[in-house]
């Protein structure tokens, strides 16, 4: 802030006031969240939410619980007859493992209280089907059946969309609506199965109706040695700390916090940066100018020319670097070789064949191959004479002072 003009100083505060009462103003006036989920769920406040029934067994001395990992970890948890499994129109996830752990908890004495077409199909011998009577559109007054002490719960509201094909002797009809079985009750194995058809005896807007309640307390047992375990695994809603802040504007909070730093980290790395000069490529570089030159003489065949240029090349070398007179530089091939031998004594074994070629070179015809070879023995020798180099039979001594004789002789014939 100290580092910023008082005039984006001002105009930062502004924006982050203008930002702080925009907040104030949402959370105070914005329209609440409205929880339409259909799934019961025991964290769910909405119309189908079943927190109220949660509340209510916890409040009433049953030991409950939320149980929010896999089902299949279930059998390694205390299982007797006093336990009690709440599915509650569960998600069908894992169908194959989730069903053998049902099966494991009911072999284990406990009782599964399950709902729905997909509470049913987790149970065994699950014989859940849609109802296709007129009455499945409504939600029914379902009247007891028996005298059972789930059926002493008087009438109950639940909607008949699904019932219970029996099939099974142990299958014992609770509650019918019309001629379809909405509430059975069943054994497995030395477990107990209690299933409903639809879970609006336990859901927040119908629980208080009628006998839905009892329905649910008879279900579930006495409480005080009941332990009733509901399942939040298969409804996907495994709460965490970030969870709680759903309805909130939390959330917006943090974007706008977010945008209101990267909006100040931009404009001040954007003046307070370094200061660089665009860096301009040139025209073209020296390897771009040879392999131009190489592809002009590669395409009209050049060959020869190329020879020569480089033989008048070492020519020019000889006087400039070597300190040969032009009267030797400009004689024939096999005089200037024989110069180079007797004053510098330099006796490489294709000096003058080499000088011989390249300077018939544009008399003749050479091939790409040749004419590459005596360019780059050109290039050799005149290295080789250049930097004092030794050559086979003599010393580097030997050939500086050649050089610095003709360097001398030069020197004169110029005074």
């Amino acid at each position: 802030m100290p580092s910023l003009e008082p005039r984006d100083r001002r105009a930062l505060l502004v924006c982050l006031g203008l930002v702080l009462l925009m907040i104030v103003v949402l959370a105070l006036v914005g329209p609440r969240q409205r929880d339409e989920s259909p799934v019961p769920s025991s964290y769910g406040v909405g119309t189908h939410g079943a927190k109220a029934a949660y509340l209510l067994l916890l409040r009433s001395g049953y030991r409950i619980e939320r149980w929010e990992r896999p089902l299949p970890e279930l059998a390694s948890a205390d299982v007797d007859q006093h336990t009690i499994l709440v599915l509650a129109e569960p998600f069908l996830i894992d169908q194959k493992q989730t069903r053998a752990a049902v099966r494991a908890f009911l072999d284990r004495g406990g009782t599964v209280l399950a709902t729905g077409v997909s509470g049913g199909y987790l149970l065994p011998r699950g014989q859940a089907r849609a109802n296709n009577a007129e009455i499945a559109s409504t939600v029914c007054h379902a009247a007891p059946e028996g005298f059972d002490l789930l059926a002493s719960s008087g009438e109950v509201d639940i909607e008949s969309s699904i019932i219970w094909k029996t099939v099974s002797p142990e299958d014992r009809v609770q509650y019918r609506c019309g001629d379809g079985a909405v509430v059975i009750t069943s054994s497995a194995g030395k477990g107990h199965i209690v299933w409903w058809a639809d879970s609006t005896p336990l859901e927040n807007a119908s629980i208080s109706r009628g006998g839905n309640l009892d329905l649910l307390l008879n279900s579930i047992g006495p409480p005080g040695e009941t332990r009733v375990i509901w399942d939040e695994s298969l409804h996907g809603d495994i709460r965490s700390l970030w969870s709680y802040t759903t309805g909130t504007p939390l959330k917006l909070i943090l974007v706008q916090v977010a945008l209101a730093g990267a909006l100040l980290l931009f404009s001040k790395a954007r003046r307070s940066g370094p200061l660089r000069v665009f860096a301009e490529a040139p025209r073209s570089t020296p390897l771009e100018f040879v392999e131009s030159l190489g592809a002009l003489y590669d395409k009209a065949g050049a060959t020869n020319t190329a020879v020569v240029i480089a033989f008048e090349r070492f020519r020019h070398q000889l006087e400039k670097h070597i300190g040969f007179p032009p009267s030797e530089t400009r004689r024939g091939a096999e005089e200037l070789a024989a110069a180079i031998q007797t004053r510098l004594h330099y006796n490489h074994p294709e000096l003058s064949s080499d000088l011989v070629e390249a300077e018939s070179a544009n008399i003749g015809e050479l091939s790409r191959r040749r004419a590459l070879e005596l360019v780059q023995a050109l290039h050799d020798h005149a290295v080789r004479l250049g930097s004092g180099s030794a050559v086979p039979g003599h010393t580097d001594a030997a050939v500086d002072g050649s050089r610095k004789r003709l360097s001398a002789e030069a020197a004169a014939g110029r005074r």
